[in-house]
């Protein structure tokens, strides 16, 4: 039987710049601008939905073109996004990112708050039966704080498993928010340090689950880009940690979505945290090789092949 997840969170068009230039001036630079169907909870849900569970999506999309064009996609894939609100009152969401050529990440803009604001309280209890049969309800800080302790409150109840992505720095307020205990909080450097601190990407981890802010959660995920991930297993006080896969990058966005799908996919199989972290690594590989932000050649087959390698020459 299928695992299923339910994930709730941001939907939006992803706006790619990529000059062809490795300058980093303010200036006009010629390149290539992408397109692509995008937001963290749909990105985690079609990586997941790839790999071959039950994915229900839920979360905001407004009545347009983008937004038709981003459930096109996401059902290709297998996402059952029946739950997902669809309105002429607000616009799709869109989020803009530019790059140059060595993939150095300047600045990004989410015009992602409208349709953040319909996921309500009562959204979340008006889907609490479909949600009720989830293996693991995955959650991002796209949604607000209300709606965000709401949805980990519910799982907490009834004994769910919680996964929480937080987006952003600027977003990451939202979890300290949060009166519930969450399973699996994921970050990347610069949440880390705007929730625990200027600590390095190393973090003692002694030290780190003394702190209070640190209980509620039972593993933090620290993603380091270039430098791989950690697993920092609170409770255990311990650190998993997982060297990336070398490769030429042709695009950075969805990489760390599909290390969370990765993860997530190995834990509903009953994976170790460690065997956890190699599946995520290894699903961020395939979101690098992609201008899309899910890749096209993300399934079970294939990542179980990158996986069996990766794992070989570790040992």
């Amino acid at each position: 039987m299928k695992r299923i997840v339910s994930i709730i969170g941001g939907i939006n068009i992803d706006i790619k710049g990529i000059a062809d230039s490795e300058s980093i001036e303010s200036d006009s630079h010629p390149g290539i601008i992408h397109f692509s169907s995008g937001g963290v909870a749909r990105n985690i849900a079609e990586n997941l939905s790839l790999l071959g569970l039950n994915v229900k999506l839920f979360g905001c999309i407004g009545d347009d073109e983008f937004g038709r064009l981003i459930l096109k996609r996401t059902a290709s894939a297998g996402v059952n996004s029946e739950g997902v609100i669809k309105t002429s009152a607000v616009s799709t969401s869109v989020y803009l990112s530019v790059a140059n050529k060595n993939m150095d990440f300047h600045y990004a803009v989410n015009d992602t708050q409208r349709t953040s604001d319909l996921v309500t309280i009562d959204y979340i209890r008006n889907n609490s039966p479909v949600l009720k049969e989830s293996n693991m309800i995955v959650l991002d800080t796209n949604l607000n704080a209300e709606a965000l302790n709401e949805a980990v409150s519910f799982a907490n109840e009834n004994g769910i498993p919680v996964f929480v992505d937080v987006v952003s720095a600027e977003k990451s307020a939202r979890v300290k928010e949060i009166d519930g205990h969450v399973d699996f909080l994921s970050v990347n450097k610069a949440e880390f340090r705007k929730l625990f601190g200027d600590g390095t990407v190393t973090p003692d981890i002694s030290e780190l689950a003394k702190e209070k802010t640190a209980k509620k959660y039972k593993v933090i995920i620290l993603k380091k880009d270039k430098d791989g991930a950690d697993a920092l297993d609170i409770a255990a006080g311990r650190v998993h940690r997982f060297k990336p896969i070398s490769t030429d990058a042709v695009e950075v966005n969805g990489a760390g979505d599909a290390f969370n799908a990765g993860f997530i996919f190995s834990i509903l199989n009953d994976g170790s945290f460690n065997t956890a972290g190699k599946f995520g690594i290894c699903a961020s590989y395939f979101a690098l090789q992609s201008l899309n932000s899910v890749s096209e050649k993300l399934t079970k087959e294939s990542l179980m092949e990158v996986y069996n390698l990766y794992s070989h020459n570790e040992s």
